[in-house]
């Protein structure tokens, strides 16, 4: 039998034995509605009062009666008790139902692109879910996560941090961005050293596409005539358009490239976008069915 839940020195079928003395107002009536033999239900009453330390019952000849103290606690003691029958159905409830709070973080050169037209959909279908959408570099998010203020982060994989689960969700092709007009733009695909001699445009330090994009210069030994940092793809795309120099950018940002003309980088370059999740034992319903929701979308994008 389950151990009954202990309330600063006595316990919750002590509570019922007492609503039910009050109720009947007769120990012998309140033993047979209960089942238990009236010895039994004097003795947990009157460890009751010991831990309270006053009577709850004014025994009289032949009726009794609730002390002020009885009175006062009854009201309360019969509400704990419809309180805890309830917590089954509630229980019951919160495991079937997906709803609570949902924190989510992506970086800037994945939210506006990728998360954020996943958000009405997953929305529409979990409306219960009280979700939360921040944007940071991939160093704050991560951090945030490890610190249990953010359930998950969709970023660029992989990423450093103890207890994390990381899972990719796709690869996001890499192309160099090139004005329309520029002497490669009709080409199928470049190597990259054929644009040494462009001025390399870049997102500032943090932004973890930086790196890749560096990395995939160096593997091509590419070096560029100069650098010029932006916060984000819309300036890196205006300055391209304005003939400023060329940029690598992933698939994803496709939409920005109005006048440009994204070409296949040889041999081919991609980032691994996932998401990552504090290793726990115990998942709500919303981070399954947020992460559930990220794998099918994935998937459909690469059908």
């Amino acid at each position: 039998m389950a151990q009954t839940p202990r309330l600063r020195g006595f316990d919750l079928r002590q509570l019922e034995y007492f609503c039910a003395v009050a109720r009947t107002g007769s120990f012998t009536k309140a033993a047979e509605d209960l089942g238990i033999a009236q010895p039994s239900l004097s003795e947990q009453i009157a460890r009751l009062e010991h831990s309270l330390g006053a009577a709850l019952f004014e025994r009289l000849n032949r009726r009794i009666e609730l002390t002020p103290l009885g009175e006062a606690i009854l009201g309360r003691a019969q509400a704990l008790l419809e309180d805890a029958a309830a917590l089954p159905d509630c229980f019951e409830r919160a495991r079937e139902g997906v709803h609570g709070p949902l924190r989510v973080g992506a970086i800037p050169t994945i939210l506006p692109y990728f998360l954020a037209p996943l958000l009405k959909g997953f929305t529409g279908r979990f409306p219960d879910v009280d979700l939360h959408v921040r944007e940071g570099t991939t160093a704050e998010l991560v951090g945030q996560v490890l610190d249990g203020m953010i359930d998950v982060v969709v970023l660029s994989l992989p990423v450093k941090g103890a207890g994390l689960v990381m899972k990719e969700l796709f690869r996001d092709p890499l192309y160099l961005a090139v004005r329309e007009d520029h002497p490669l733009a009709s080409a199928e695909k470049v190597q990259l050293r054929r644009v040494s001699e462009e001025r390399l445009l870049i997102l500032k330090d943090g932004h973890c596409l930086r790196d890749e994009t560096l990395a995939v210069c160096d593997r091509a030994r590419a070096r560029f005539a100069g650098q010029f940092e932006a916060d984000q793809f819309l300036t890196i795309f205006e300055l391209i358009r304005a003939g400023f120099g060329v940029s690598i950018v992933p698939e994803m940002a496709r939409s920005l490239s109005q006048n440009c003309r994204l070409i296949e980088i040889e041999p081919k370059a991609s980032r691994r976008v996932g998401y990552v999740r504090l290793e726990r034992r115990y998942l709500s319903k919303a981070q399954q069915s947020f992460t559930e929701y990220l794998k099918e979308s994935a998937g459909k994008r690469q059908r």
